[in-house]
């Protein structure tokens, strides 16, 4: 009979014990060209990999070429902000890329992110990375923009 209850009694707490948030990663991009997309795409998958990880909820929405001030509809609100409420998230990354030329090629060479939660609009967290030169040296492009991804989100988790 204790057994059962202590059974009983787990399985009552057990949701209790997870934990998720769930987060809407808005990349933003001037990129136009299918390759340049690809970066973003790179940039994207080290972001949701790192929250994945984590045991978090991710889900992406990209804007290519200059992000409207205002919302759809001209709400108030930007557009990024409503598609996190809509979607239900927590949590939003907003992240905008800058491209130049690193070796002959275009790559995101910096991304500028703010990490906002949504139910209050309060900024908890803005910065940026870099790639880094080690990637650039080796000629290892997608690794150096995939680790971009991923310091971006390890910094916004040590806020959750």
């Amino acid at each position: 009979m204790i057994k059962k209850l202590l059974l009983l009694l787990l399985l009552i707490c057990l949701p209790f014990l997870l934990f998720a948030e769930t987060i809407l990663l808005y990349t933003i991009t001037e990129a136009a060209e299918a390759d340049l997309e690809q970066f973003g795409d790179l940039i994207e998958s080290g972001v949701m990999n790192e929250f994945f990880d984590a045991g978090h909820i991710v889900f992406n929405a990209s804007v290519f070429g200059l992000a409207p001030e205002v919302g759809l509809d001209h709400y108030k609100e930007p557009a990024s902000m409503q598609m996190a409420k809509a979607g239900g998230a927590a949590f939003l990354l907003e992240v905008k890329l800058v491209y130049s030329e690193v070796q002959g090629r275009e790559l995101p060479s910096y991304a500028g992110f703010q990490f906002i939660e949504v139910a209050t609009g309060d900024l908890i967290k803005e910065g940026s990375v870099t790639i880094d030169k080690k990637w650039i040296d080796k000629g290892d492009f997608e690794n150096g923009i995939t680790a971009m991804g991923r310091s971006m989100a390890s910094y916004a988790l040590s806020f959750l």
